[in-house]
């Protein structure tokens, strides 16, 4: 009779690392038993661990495992989401809130984007429009490039920062954030 191999000893090891944006960091590790089984696979991470930032620890982003090559597990971006219970937490009785929700073709890929900006006092219907055409004019200004470019602006701020420049003639605004990116 045939001694039976534990199905552990048949995998093996491969180190998880971020896309090049993030200077190739290594994330961690997993195992799998062939380098095929890899492709798909997810991997939640915090900016702040990508990064180093600690300012930025309450936004996650989301890493898909591109192709194995050499004991690594290659990753590309998949998603970037921001924590629910911090943007609940900014959002106070007496403040309005304005959420854009858009899909983006851009010239390598698709990206679904949503944002949220809040204001410091109730506004008014007709303003809530014209923020919302502001916002729209704004994210429009990507559309003629890569997905790369709009994945950068967004999670360093430059989108957010970029809206808020631009809505804060409108009525006085306390915060602009880029809630959720999700690249096809």
């Amino acid at each position: 009779m045939a001694k039976e191999i534990s199905s552990w000893k048949q995998k093996s090891e491969y180190k998880i690392v971020a896309p090049e944006n993030f200077n190739s960091r290594e994330l961690g590790s997993t195992f799998g038993s062939e380098p095929k089984n890899l492709v798909g696979r997810r991997i939640g991470v915090s900016l702040k661990d990508l990064t180093d930032d600690r300012t930025k620890q309450y936004l996650k982003v989301y890493l898909e495992v591109e192709k194995v090559e050499d004991g690594k597990a290659v990753t590309k971006f998949k998603i970037f989401e921001v924590d629910k219970g911090y943007m609940h937490s900014r959002v106070r009785k007496g403040m309005s809130k304005v959420d854009y929700i858009g899909n983006l073709v851009l010239s390598d890929g698709k990206a679904r984007i949503k944002i949220s900006a809040v204001t410091q006092r109730k506004t008014q219907s007709s303003q809530k429009r014209e923020i919302l055409v502001r916002i729209i004019k704004t994210v429009e200004n990507y559309k003629a490039g890569s997905v790369n470019d709009l994945v950068q602006a967004t999670l360093f701020g430059k989108l957010g920062t970029e809206i808020y420049h631009n809505v804060k003639g409108i009525v006085p605004i306390n915060r602009v954030e880029v809630e959720e990116l999700k690249v096809f």
